[in-house]
C-alpha cells in the first residue's frame, strides 16, 4: 500500500481493488484452461497431474520474480507503479488454475477409497500451513526498510522453483500410478470423484 504509486490524475485506486485481482481473473481464465484440459484429453496429450502441478510451482514461483524486480525499485525509494501488482496477481492465478484444481482432482482421484475423506482433509489442511507461513513471511517484512524484501522474493522464486522441479521428476515416476487409477465408470459411487483429467460427457 505505502510503496505503490495508486494515483491515476486525482483518484487514488483503493488497495481493496488489488484485492479482487485474483478473483476477476479466475472467473476470465478458468474457462479457458477448463477447455484447454478436455482438447488436450480428446487428443491423447494431457500432462499428468503431477506435471501439471509442477508447472503451476513453477509459474507461481516466476511472479515472486516480477515482486523481485519491483522490490528493487521500491529499495531505492521509489513508488513503483500499479501495473506490478496486477501482472503478480495475473500469474499467480494462471500458476494456481494449473495447480489447485488439478491438486484436487489428484487428491479425489488417487486416493485409497476407504481414506478419501481423510486425505481430502489434509489436502485442504495444506492450504492453512501455506497461509501461516505466509503470513510469518509477511510478518517480518518491515515496511520502513524495503530493501530487505528483493532478497526475501528472490529465495521465494528459488525456492518455488526447486519445488517444482522436484514435483516434475517425481511426475516422472507417477505417471504410472495414475494409469492404475479406476476410472469414473468402475468407481462404487460415480460422481464421487472429480477428474480434471477427463473432457466433460466421457461416459
Amino acid at each position: 500500500r505505502d510503496l505503490t504509486d495508486r494515483m491515476v490524475g486525482d483518484f487514488e485506486i483503493p488497495t481493496t481493488w488489488f484485492q479482487s485481482l485474483n478473483s476477476l481473473f479466475l472467473v476470465a481464465l478458468s474457462p479457458f484452461f477448463a477447455a484447454l484440459w478436455i482438447n488436450l484429453s480428446k487428443r491423447m496429450i494431457n500432462p499428468s497431474y503431477g506435471f501439471k502441478s509442477a508447472i503451476g510451482l513453477i509459474i507461481m514461483a516466476t511472479g515472486f520474480i516480477v515482486m523481485f524486480f519491483a522490490s528493487q525499485a521500491a529499495a531505492s525509494g521509489l513508488k513503483v507503479a500499479p501495473y506490478w501488482l496486477v501482472a503478480v496477481y495475473f500469474i499467480h492465478t494462471v500458476g494456481e488454475l494449473c495447480l489447485s484444481p488439478v491438486a484436487l482432482s489428484a487428491v479425489s482421484k488417487l486416493s485409497p477409497k476407504r481414506m478419501a475423506g481423510q486425505l481430502m482433509g489434509v489436502f485442504v489442511l495444506t492450504y492453512a500451513m501455506g497461509n501461516v507461513i505466509a503470513g510469518l513471511l509477511a510478518g517480518g517484512l518491515d515496511p520502513e526498510n524495503p530493501q530487505a524484501m528483493p532478497e526475501l522474493y528472490w529465495t521465494i522464486f528459488v525456492f518455488g522453483v526447486s519445488v517444482g522441479a522436484v514435483v516434475f521428476v517425481l511426475a516422472l515416476f507417477t505417471r504410472k500410478w495414475e494409469k492404475l487409477a479406476p476410472d469414473d465408470g468402475e468407481d462404487e459411487h460415480p460422481g464421487a470423484v472429480i477428474d480434471a483429467n477427463e473432457p466433460v460427457g466421457k461416459p
